[in-house]
């Protein structure tokens, strides 16, 4: 083959020119390919930091914005999964440090930051993102007062969320046992204070749901500098906190310190030792409470039969007659007082009873019970005010009844009508003229009065001319 005929080889992408060699030309894809690459390889993960010249918020959710300095400007995409985790709201003019990566828009070929994270600079633009943050929840409903729940009488297990070191998990612990021996309390450990503290307090939060013995939750810490509460105005936290599904008792830092934490939880207390008394009350103070209602109830009745007694006694007393049925009536009434007493005592006993086997057992169907009894308690208290009521208007009706048809049947109401009673020598009534004969003593009663006569003539019939 002579030279003429032999063909050059194709170089590969990179061979300079002026070589006098043949090279391949690159389309623009490719070039704006390779360049991506290197672009990729060597900015994978860079933090910079600039201001905000130029922002725009897309239907999408994806945010577009410029960086710059004074001698230069990067455009910026933030995607819409990364933009909802912002915790304020950039606006032009913001001083951010941006992480991300940097790339190449290959339509436009444009060099550009794709960012995965934004924070302000400096203390205010931290709090104006805090200020931010808490105006958007609070528009949500998160912190409105009438979604807040109220706490268990008497929870049998108690969750707590905090480090599983330090003073708080102590000060919980103990307050717990020193109130109430029986009460369960179920940790879920989590980081309080750094950058991992936010995911840390979801996890355990989201443990302790799964579990889901838990009736209330105590979540918080020790106190501490304002930023070493951070965790606790995280939105994801703050979140997980207004839509646990038991309520929830915030204890973070000292009543100087209010986070977002606090404003979303269904109670707020100052210290975690706060917290856990609000939690579980005194076992002695809750049954003296219900001890004293249970005397209070007693007491009501037995006064409201003392007095229905009385009216029925006033009422017999204004009854001419008869005397001895009326006595009986309130006999009977003395007995049904004294039948009530010992009925109302014997609940009261059964009550007592219930709730000395309350303490050795702390249990959900011993809670369920004690509302049970409650509710029994005050329908049986019902009940007797209207069988009490009843019954006294029924003697009361009876005593008037008998004594009408006493006063109808009475020798002395027939005296009243101008009739009068004779009565023969013997002292027997008179009710025939074959009876008596001329010469005898009779007796006469009227209905005021009476008087002695003798008989001149006796006739049967009519009188005689």
């Amino acid at each position: 083959m002579s030279p003429a005929a032999e063909t050059t080889p194709e170089l590969p992408f990179g061979a300079g020119p002026g070589t006098g060699e043949q090279q391949r030309p690159l389309s623009v894809s490719e070039l704006v390919g390779l360049i991506g690459d290197a672009l990729a390889r060597d900015f994978a993960d860079v933090v910079v930091s600039g201001e905000i010249s130029k922002w725009t918020a897309a239907a999408s959710g994806h945010c577009y914005f410029t960086l710059s300095d004074e001698d230069a400007r990067i455009d910026a995409v933030m995607w819409r999964s990364d933009a909802a985790r912002l915790r304020f709201e950039p606006q032009v003019g913001d001083e951010v440090v941006c992480r991300g990566k940097v790339g190449v828009y290959g339509p436009q070929g444009r060099m550009q930051l794709y960012a995965t994270t934004l924070q302000p600079v400096g203390w205010g633009a931290a709090q104006r993102a805090l200020e931010q943050l808490k105006r958007k929840l609070a528009e949500e409903g998160l912190f409105a007062e009438e979604r807040k729940r109220p706490l268990p009488l008497w929870p049998a297990t108690v969750g707590v969320v905090t480090s599983r070191v330090g003073a708080a998990v102590h000060d919980i612990l103990t307050t717990i046992a020193r109130r109430s021996r029986g009460t369960r309390v179920l940790i879920s450990p989590a980081q309080v204070q750094g950058d991992e503290a936010p995911a840390s307090l979801v996890a355990a939060l989201e443990l302790l749901a799964e579990e889901g013995s838990a009736e209330v939750v105590i979540i918080g810490r020790g106190g501490g500098a304002t930023e070493d509460l951070a965790a606790f105005n995280d939105e994801a936290v703050v979140r997980a906190v207004a839509t646990f599904p038991v309520p929830v008792v915030s204890a973070v830092g000292h009543e100087v310190d209010i986070t977002l934490c606090d404003l979303a939880a269904d109670r707020r207390a100052a210290t975690p030792t706060a917290a856990a008394e609000l939690v579980v009350p005194v076992r002695t103070e809750l049954v003296e409470q219900i001890d004293g209602l249970a005397t209070r109830l007693r007491g009501a009745m037995v006064g409201r039969l003392r007095h229905l007694r009385l009216q029925v006694g006033d009422a017999s007393g204004r009854l001419r007659e008869p005397a001895t049925r009326v006595a009986v009536e309130r006999q009977r009434l003395d007995e049904m007082a004294v039948r009530l007493e010992r009925a109302l005592s014997a609940r009261a006993r059964m009550a007592s009873d219930a709730l000395a086997r309350v303490e050795s057992a702390l249990d959900r169907s011993v809670r369920a019970r004690l509302h049970e009894w409650a509710a029994r308690v005050a329908e049986t208290d019902a009940t007797l005010r209207r069988a009490a009521l009843l019954r006294a208007g029924a003697a009361a009706r009876k005593i008037a009844e008998l004594g009408s048809k006493l006063d109808a049947l009475s020798p002395l109401a027939v005296l009243d009508r101008g009739y009068s009673l004779v009565t023969g020598p013997a002292g027997r009534l008179v009710r025939s003229a074959a009876e008596i004969r001329p010469g005898d003593k009779l007796g006469l009663r009227f209905a005021r009065g009476g008087a002695r006569a003798t008989v001149i003539d006796a006739y049967d019939g009519e009188e005689e001319e």
